[in-house]
């Protein structure tokens, strides 16, 4: 029928723009971390149609170079679900910045403190004095390096602490602006194929199968569609399978998301446990650093984890 009305073609037009706008809502969001191997399961998961196969439609809304940032996204209600670190995550949830759930585990351990073996650094000991990078306050690796310190009789005042993203550490080590960094894998891996860089620490060495990464979803979200949420754990939970069970295919995924070497994803993955299944405890544990050093205001463990799904 032709529309000779321009107030008909205009209600036609919004008509057809309220349609699409309602049509993206099917979409999901998904976040993670630039070239970080611990979301590795993401990539798998988007690579091999998990996601699809669960009837999701998904998107890539963001990729970050830190978890800070990714949980801005999430508070500026520009993501549904995401792959981050467990410490920014819960440091955002408790602060207020965005309101989320974690709905399971990404990986155990997979992050190492490295130096220039040229420093005089050739133990952790021998840090004191020292600038050491770390890839943001209330993360992960700086509760492991402030427990390394404490490990080794030293405190935080020992060292000088700069922060960086962890793209740009192996850069300021080489060109000897630090002495040494802490970061998740493959960042640590990556500065080893250097034979100026050695490895003082494993993060397994400090606190063994600490929990990393997790997977979280906007609280909107856990409580208006369970289902969406339980098939989104469905797919991660494949994806984590998956690289156990296949792991040259997982390597060569991996290279594909980071854009480094078989040798340096090889190396990353020895030291990175995948797994779905959250610790509490653990996660407890460290909601406890967060808040003796101050960077929380609220340590109310029971808002990180929706009951629907985790009793």
């Amino acid at each position: 029928m032709k529309i000779n009305s321009p107030f008909l073609l205009c209600l036609c037009l919004l008509a057809s723009v309220a349609a699409c706008a309602k049509k993206d809502e099917s979409i999901l969001r998904l976040g993670y971390l630039q070239s970080d191997l611990h979301h590795l399961p993401a990539f798998v998961a988007i690579e091999k149609g998990y996601y699809a196969e669960q009837g999701l439609k998904v998107q890539v809304g963001g990729v970050f170079k830190a978890g800070p940032e990714e949980m801005s996204a999430f508070g500026a209600g520009e993501l549904d679900f995401g792959y981050v670190g467990q410490a920014p995550a819960t440091a955002a949830l408790l602060n207020g910045v965005a309101d989320i759930q974690f709905i399971a585990q990404v990986n155990l351990e997979g992050s190492a403190i490295v130096a220039r073996k040229n420093a005089g650094t050739d133990s952790f000991r021998k840090l004191s004095g020292k600038t050491v990078a770390i890839p943001g306050h209330a993360t992960m690796q700086d509760f492991l390096l402030r427990m390394a310190l404490k490990n080794s009789g030293m405190n935080f005042n020992d060292i000088m602490i700069i922060v960086l993203k962890p793209p740009e550490m192996l850069q300021a080590l080489e060109q000897k602006n630090i002495d040494a960094f802490i970061a998740w894998q493959p960042y640590p891996a990556q500065a080893q194929q250097s034979d100026t860089v050695q490895v003082l620490l494993d993060s397994a060495d400090i606190w063994k199968d600490h929990p990393c990464c997790a997977l979280i979803a906007r609280r909107t979200l856990c409580a208006q569609q369970p289902q969406t949420i339980q098939k989104i754990q469905a797919a991660h939970a494949k994806a984590c399978a998956f690289i156990i069970e296949h792991h040259n295919e997982a390597v060569a995924i991996g290279m594909k998301y980071t854009s480094m070497e078989r040798a340096v994803v090889e190396q990353s993955m020895l030291h990175i446990h995948y797994t779905s299944l959250l610790d509490k405890t653990k996660a407890s544990e460290f909601v406890g650093f967060l808040k003796e050093q101050r960077y929380i205001k609220a340590a109310d463990v029971s808002r990180l984890f929706s009951q629907a799904f985790f009793e």
